[in-house]
């Protein structure tokens, strides 16, 4: 029996030998996965699959409505990118990632399928082989329910691979990714809306963006299943420093006082789209009684969703990194304080909007330490950043960090009044967890 170091090492090597482009986009991608997914005999096809497409909110509706079911008592996986902790986080049962050896072992029960097909290993993404990994270790570990987050649009994403799902779910729909996705929602939401299949039911927000409404309606019509949109109201609201309350009704919910394990303005569409979920599982029958709903909304954890770090100073960690994102953290700042005075860490990406990203920020900032995130390909230089910053808004002091440790010491020795928070990208806050920051408070 290998040892935990040699089964590690085991795993190390893996991971270093995939194929690490990002092949989505190519349209012959999800035809060849769905090949090999018939040829590993459909595990897709032995629990019950829960799609999630959008381009913000994906993770938080996933996590809510992941931790209800777990709480009704069912096995529950979930499959969610990009990763902040470690990439087997992306894959999870019950909130446990997979192991290292439950990991390699998927992947020697796939791969000699793959070899079988003439397909070279290499010529597997590195997303596909961990999409190919959670089917089959869903499978082998007996789970009840999936949740499926598409990485990247939909059309093409390697989760599209799938048969129909019980739901499909939307999330916000709004500008990202518009190299690979397009330049308008209607574009973006035209990509997304092909993971409709017929035998789903679609639920999205009523809120959504009306272009992509329109795409999503049209959709769900051509593959004749039912999209499911209540109009919704929240009353009596209340966002915490590290939770949020709020009563929230519809034609198909009424849930008053509802206590949720988060914060964020943001989330009380995420919670829509939650109860929303829930209520169509209970029209076909699945059991979710109103206990299990309230724990397991008391139960979530998200880390990087608008997570405090610490009370004094008063610190937040955000993974908002497009226009939208940006606007809900925000709104959830303004949520706290009317007018704040926030200190920015502050690091995106290239090919991100960054000036819509900076123009909704900057009137909420004091300093912006900016960073250059730890992804020397599309990273945007913090030198550029900065630069970027002092071209829209001149009077906002800026500083330029030579990494993440300087800016965190800098900031936190400056002793400064008000909130600190950082952002801009995934990236970002996956190096203050690397640093040893916790992201709990």
């Amino acid at each position: 029996m290998a040892t935990e170091s040699e089964i590690h090492e085991l795993y190390t090597q893996l991971i270093d030998q995939f194929n690490q482009a990002r092949l989505v986009g190519d349209a012959n991608r999800v035809p060849l996965l769905k090949k090999i997914v018939a040829a590993l005999g459909h595990p897709d096809q032995t629990y019950h699959i829960i799609h999630i497409a959008g381009t913000n909110g994906k993770g938080s509706t996933g996590a809510m409505l992941g931790a209800v079911l777990e709480q009704q008592g069912y096995r529950v996986g979930r499959f969610s990118s990009p990763a902040i902790l470690n990439d087997r986080e992306q894959i999870q049962l019950n909130h446990e990632w997979i192991s290292e050896a439950a990991f390699i072992d998927s992947y020697e029960e796939i791969k000699p399928v793959v070899t079988r097909m003439g397909i070279p290993l290499d010529g597997i993404s590195i997303f596909e082989w961990q999409f190919l990994v959670t089917l089959i270790w869903f499978k082998n570990e007996r789970v009840d329910y999936a949740i499926l987050e598409a990485g990247l649009g939909g059309l093409t994403d390697a989760t599209n691979a799938i048969s129909a799902p019980q739901l499909t779910i939307f999330t916000k729909i709004a500008l990202d990714h518009m190299a690979i996705l397009g330049d308008t929602i209607t574009k973006i939401a035209t990509q997304k809306s092909k993971i409709i299949k017929p035998g789903t039911t679609v639920v999205t927000l009523a809120s959504q963006d009306e272009a992509a409404m329109q795409v999503l309606q049209a959709e769900a019509d051509r593959q004749g299943v039912k999209l499911i949109a209540p109009q919704t109201t929240v009353t009596d609201a209340k966002t915490g420093l590290v939770n949020l309350q709020a009563t929230l009704t519809s034609d198909v919910f009424n849930w008053p006082a509802l206590q949720v394990n988060v914060t964020g303005t943001f989330q009380y569409q995420n919670l829509t789209l939650v109860l929303t979920a829930i209520a169509v599982l209970r029209q076909q029958h699945v059991g979710l009684s109103d206990k299990s709903v309230k724990d397991g909304l008391l139960a979530v954890h998200l880390p990087g969703r608008f997570t405090r770090l610490s009370e004094t100073p008063l610190v937040y960690a955000d993974v908002a990194h497009n226009p939208d994102g940006m606007t809900g953290l925000v709104n959830s700042i303004r949520a706290i304080d009317s007018k704040p005075d926030v200190t920015w860490i502050l690091g995106v990406l290239a090919d991100k909007a960054v000036a819509s990203m900076l123009t909704s920020l900057l009137p909420t900032a004091r300093a912006i330490y900016t960073v250059t995130p730890d992804n020397p390909q599309r990273a945007l230089p913090a030198q550029q950043l900065a630069a970027d910053i002092a071209a829209l808004d001149p009077t906002v002091s800026v500083r330029v960090m030579p990494d993440m440790p300087t800016a965190w010491q800098t900031v936190h020795q400056a002793k400064i009044n008000g909130p600190i928070v950082v952002s801009g990208s995934f990236y970002v806050v996956r190096e203050l967890v690397e640093m040893g920051v916790a992201l709990d408070d």
